[in-house]
């Protein structure tokens, strides 16, 4: 959609414990991504909140923003008025009404309560007549379905956005939104493929709300849902902000300005269009036609070749780097490996294999042999194996038949690890032995930590390489990557289905990145990772070429 109005309901400011020191937190950061990230106005609350007296952050969290209330409007930290600390009900709405605050949040679990009656009712009752916006995290109620379904009956005339969970939590909360029709739903954290879809499908777009988890999460990224909707316009100018400013009564007056013409690539996504550059998704599953779940609580709904190469249509995404979900999580490499080929083969243009190797299931012949079936006669470029699934950490001798191929022909591998000394220094001793092989480490935008010790190794290792995806779309981090570990060393890649593709491309398109590192990120480095690859049998698609010029 063409810059609809985003107003967002999750966002916060103010000194926190734990904060990085790269980490945005201020009131002036605040505001200075909302413009940055095109958002008209949020609905705010301040951290102090969560650690000090959250009434005494709620009188400061008011004055703090009044010059700012046309694009910020308060929201309460509260909680249950009986030992005190709290105004009772009655106190409490007079001072919400003078200060014009029309949302609370509530931390059960931060401020040791139950989401039950005993404690809840009074401020239910002084709510509910006024229909007035509860706020509450899953987490705050330990991801419980018995506590959300509690809390969320208490406060049955209120709307109560669930706000911050995960796509995993797919099944209890798509329960407690059957059960509980006052529930609404953010999506900061909940990236599921092709998620606010198929919500919208089942309870109506009335329900769904855009959040940002603004400054410590991308405003960028959540504007993927909004930028490369399916939805009809309408639809999808409720969910950017329609639907908070219905349920506050009151909201910004206008969409953001559009971007300058100097930024084509953020123009571009902001105006609802595929993008134009050469872009190359270096981390993407994909499933078997028909499935939807992978034997766990992930539900990758609508994951098949057809529906994801539909979508990379429609952002923009013009070459996918395929491995298979059952070759990799699920460690039947023959299967998954067969279904990649099938993959390739439907999509030569559009898609790239990468082949999957388990040594607790392969021996070394059997690994040699897929080595040749799969790149040598198909032109696969990638090697996955997974340590989070069989344990055996990349640099064991038992990956060696896979890692002198990839060695060979100058293949990269793409590699999911933890930040352990060991893990580490493991990859740098692969390195070492097979300088010819280029390693993509996995997630290296998920965590602050784990972004600064790949830059860390990376500046040991010159073949190591950060793909970035993951579902916290760090505010700041692929930054940090780039100028730590340098313009051609940061990949873009989304890991669909297992998230939905538009937030992660988001993600990189509204960084603060020049234009030029930003097509660097989105597809020429992949590219010139590919091109090192030496497979005289197999052209790589025009695309990489293109990509690899910028």
């Amino acid at each position: 959609m063409n810059n609809p109005l985003i107003f967002d309901c999750l966002a916060m400011y103010g000194p926190r414990p734990h904060k990085t020191l790269e980490e945005r937190w201020s009131l002036k950061h605040l505001l200075e991504d909302l413009d940055h990230y095109g958002i008209a106005g949020a609905l705010v609350r301040h951290e102090q909140a969560l650690v000090y007296d959250s009434m005494t952050a709620n009188r400061r969290l008011v004055r703090e923003i009044a010059p700012y209330r046309q694009r910020l409007w308060p929201c309460w930290v509260t909680a249950p008025h009986h030992l005190g600390e709290f105004p009772a009900p009655a106190e409490l709405l007079k001072e919400m009404d003078a200060a014009g605050v029309k949302a609370i949040h509530l931390y059960p679990n931060l401020h040791g309560y139950p989401a039950n009656r005993d404690f809840l009712q009074p401020l239910a009752e002084a709510l509910n007549p006024r229909q007035t916006v509860v706020c509450v995290d899953y987490s705050e109620m330990a991801y419980s379905y018995d506590a959300a379904m509690a809390l969320s009956r208490i406060f049955k005339d209120c709307p109560v956005i669930l706000t911050r969970a995960r796509w995993g939590h797919f099944r209890s909360v798509v329960g407690i939104m059957d059960a509980c029709p006052n529930v609404h739903l953010e999506f900061s954290l909940f990236q599921a493929n092709r998620v606010v879809e198929w919500m919208r499908a089942r309870y109506g777009i009335e329900r769904l709300l855009l959040g940002t988890g603004l400054p410590v999460h991308s405003g960028g990224a959540a504007r993927g849902f909004v930028d490369w909707s399916l939805l009809p316009d309408n639809e999808t100018a409720l969910f950017a902000g329609g639907n908070l400013k219905r349920l506050l009564g009151d909201g910004p007056r206008s969409s953001a300005p559009l971007p300058g013409k100097d930024d084509p690539i953020m123009l571009a996504a902001r105006s609802g269009q595929p993008l134009r550059e050469a872009v190359l998704d270096a981390h993407c599953h994909v499933l078997d036609e028909g499935v939807h779940s992978v034997g766990s609580s992930y539900l990758l709904f609508q994951g098949d070749i057809t529906h994801m190469l539909e979508l990379t249509r429609h952002c923009g995404i013009g070459l996918t780097a395929m491995m298979s979900w059952s070759g990799t999580a699920s460690l039947d490499a023959a299967s998954g490996n067969e279904l990649i080929a099938k993959v390739v083969q439907a999509a030569p243009q559009e898609t790239i294999g990468l082949s999957s190797a388990d040594p607790t299931h392969q021996s070394a012949s059997e690994i040699k042999a897929l080595c040749e079936k799969y790149h040598l006669d198909m032109g696969f470029r990638g090697l996955k194996p997974y340590f989070p699934r069989n344990s055996i950490p990349y640099h064991d001798a038992l990956y060696n038949p896979y890692w002198e191929f990839g060695n060979q022909y100058g293949l990269y591998a793409l590699l999911h690890t933890d930040e352990t000394a060991a893990a580490l220094n493991g990859i740098q001793e692969l390195c070492k032995r097979f300088p010819q092989i280029t390693f993509l480490i996995a997630h290296s935008g998920g965590s602050w930590s784990y972004a600064k010790k790949v830059a860390e190794l990376g500046r040991k290792c010159p073949a190591v390489f950060a793909e970035l995806t993951l579902t916290p779309v760090l505010n700041g981090v692929i930054e940090y990557l780039v100028e730590n570990l340098g313009a051609d060393r940061v990949l873009f890649g989304t890991d669909a289905p297992m998230r939905d593709p538009r937030p992660q491309l988001a993600w990189v398109v509204n960084t603060r990145l020049p234009v030029e590192t930003k097509r660097k990120v989105l597809g020429g480095n992949f590219a010139r990772v590919l091109l090192k690859s030496h497979l005289p049998l197999h052209a790589l698609p025009p695309i990489v070429a293109r990509a690899a010029a910028c």
